[in-house]
């Protein structure tokens, strides 16, 4: 994601340690970033007992946004929204409802690192990682998206949607 001797100029934004568990499907809006930066959450089983089949539903969303989203909208269902979606036991990039499918998800816990660098006045660059160790299968996924949208010309907000039925992990940065 970084050139060599370039990883200083990315800087990581520090947050408190978070666990958030969603109530139907919850989204939360980061503070807006103004340059390249980069964060990880990890999602987990939620162990509240309302854990259901990985097949169905949308389970959590990870990505950006134009603007500061309601607690309602949905990363990646909301017209302002990139990320990375977890639906019907599928990963997908999606963005105003369109879906592009890039793997299907085994099981949890996964983490998922995304970056967002600016290129021009008119371009921002969504880079993501996920990796998962479970069930004793590694899987590994890394991918870039060149997003050429004038809602994120203006801002970038970080938004993260979770579902009743896991916990998304903020334990590092965001």
């Amino acid at each position: 994601m970084t050139p060599p001797g370039k990883a200083d100029l990315i800087p990581r934004i520090q947050n408190k340690y978070l666990t958030t568990w969603g109530f139907s499907s919850t989204t939360f809006t980061g503070d807006c970033v103004s340059r390249a930066c980069s964060w990880t959450v990890t999602v987990e089983q939620n162990a509240k007992g309302n854990w259901g089949c990985l097949q169905t539903g949308y389970l959590f969303g990870v990505g950006v946004a134009g603007e500061v989203l309601n607690s309602k909208d949905v990363v990646g269902l909301a017209p302002a929204t990139h990320g990375l979606v977890c639906t019907e036991g599928s990963i997908v990039f999606m963005h105003a409802g369109k879906q592009d499918v890039l793997a299907s998800l085994g099981s949890l816990p996964i983490s998922i690192t995304v970056a967002v660098k600016f290129e021009q006045p008119d371009v921002t660059i969504f880079t993501y990682k996920l990796a998962s160790v479970a069930e004793g299968k590694h899987i590994s996924l890394v991918g870039r998206r060149v997003m050429k949208s004038p809602d994120l010309c203006k801002a970038v907000y970080p938004v993260f949607t979770v579902s009743q039925r896991v916990k998304v992990l903020f334990p590092t940065y965001v």
